[in-house]
């Protein structure tokens, strides 16, 4: 059993993440949205079920997902069409930016919101993958590289 117990806690924990995540993305309407949450607050919670003790919140990850975010995204996602799929494109949250993905797939990124700052800014991979950062004023800045992000797209499904 010892042998067992971190195998089985950590499957517990990884399957309510994915039932809270199908929540979430249910709720927002949003498929092809990845959201990290803190699961394991509630897994925590649910391995003791004898405490009648009030839940302890446990610390989040600091990854918060906003509507900025998901909307510059889904404008990505719509300048992006032209050239795949729609349902190719994805996007993921991370600390410092949000990523978007063609096949939700961390080696085709397409491009990095970096909205974590008072100057917003989108990153634009070159050639060599090298992330070049362009300042935006705001979501409609996005549309100013509307032909990068085409091109970044056509050659990743090279």
């Amino acid at each position: 059993m010892e042998k067992f117990r971190p195998l089985v806690k950590k499957a517990l924990k990884r399957y309510l993440n994915d039932q809270v995540n199908d929540r979430l993305k249910a709720a927002l309407g949003a498929d092809d949205i990845r959201i990290s949450s803190g699961g394991d607050a509630q897994s925590e919670s649910d391995e003791n079920p004898d405490d009648n003790a009030p839940a302890e919140s446990e610390p989040d990850d600091g990854i918060v997902t906003t509507e900025e975010e998901i909307a510059a995204y889904r404008i990505i996602k719509a300048i992006a069409c032209s050239e795949a799929d729609p349902e190719r494109i994805t996007m993921r949250d991370s600390k410092s930016y949000c990523a978007v993905f063609l096949d939700d797939n961390n080696r085709k990124p397409v491009a990095r919101l970096f909205f974590n700052t008072k100057q917003k800014y989108i990153g634009l991979f070159d050639e060599n993958k090298k992330c070049e950062r362009y300042p935006i004023d705001n979501l409609n800045g996005i549309y100013l590289y509307a032909e990068q992000i085409r091109a970044e797209v056509q050659c990743l499904l090279q």
